[in-house]
């Protein structure tokens, strides 16, 4: 079925006139002249209308496009990044760990809040998440740009220093200890806040599992002997480890 014609009116009307013209009849050419200008007018209203009309349609595709856009920016940070926190998630972490342990040497610092059950327990859990939220933002303001920081569970984070050298992933550690002292709670001001660390180092081609487990178990000894301390893996760990 062909489309209808949106003009018929109109070019009737023009029809109309052309033949008043020919015929050279004035009443009839001023009747026509008239009926002309009608349509004109006519066509001139409906024209605008749907140019405003596809104005606003164009502005509300637009503004649906933005939105979309933001919601797909959302949900992607919110699938890489921890809810609480804002860093890494525990996936995200290791993902982009893997393809820098291949091609890079790296050292990973682990960090644990001590006491954090028993905190939840005496003070709930909405300052045990307080607690963690300023653990973060001691990480991000403290670790360098190009570092990755993660919250790989519960009270555990993890720091990735890329071509880091080994005295200044110690430095950093100890700055994150202090200040992680320096956290307060004001409601509690008998809440004291520390953490304990690891630092181990790997060369390229090393397994992140290999790594961790060696982190973990310095980062055990740290809460055996204390907590509120750094422990270090002494040697690089190697693929053959």
């Amino acid at each position: 079925m062909d489309a209808p014609d949106l003009f018929a009116p109109e070019k009737a009307a023009l029809r109309r006139a052309r033949e008043a013209l020919e015929q050279g009849d004035g009443e009839i050419a001023h009747r026509a002249l008239a009926e002309l200008i009608q349509g004109f007018d006519r066509m001139i209203r409906d024209t605008g209308r749907l140019i405003n009309h596809a104005d606003r349609t164009e502005r509300e595709l637009n503004r649906a496009n933005q939105k979309l856009r933001e919601l797909t920016e959302e949900l992607t940070f919110r699938s890489r990044h921890d809810g609480l926190t804002g860093l890494l998630n525990r996936e995200t972490f290791i993902g982009e760990t893997l393809p820098l342990m291949e091609s890079d040497p790296v050292i990973l610092l682990l960090l644990d809040i001590d006491h954090f059950k028993q905190v939840n327990d005496r003070y709930g859990h909405p300052v045990g998440d307080k607690i963690i939220v300023g653990v973060a933002r001691v990480l991000r303001e403290l670790s360098p740009e190009q570092a990755l920081c993660g919250r790989l569970g519960g009270e555990e984070f993890a720091i990735l220093l890329a071509r880091g050298d080994w005295a200044g992933a110690l430095r950093l550690a100890n700055g994150i200890c202090a200040a992680i002292r320096e956290i307060r709670e004001s409601p509690h001001p008998g809440l004291r806040v520390t953490a304990s660390m690891s630092a181990a180092a790997s060369v390229p081609g090393t397994r992140f599992d290999t790594l961790y487990v060696c982190a973990d178990d310095a980062l055990y000894r740290a809460k055996s002997l204390g907590r509120d301390r750094i422990e270090e893996v002494p040697d690089w760990i190697t693929p053959d480890d």
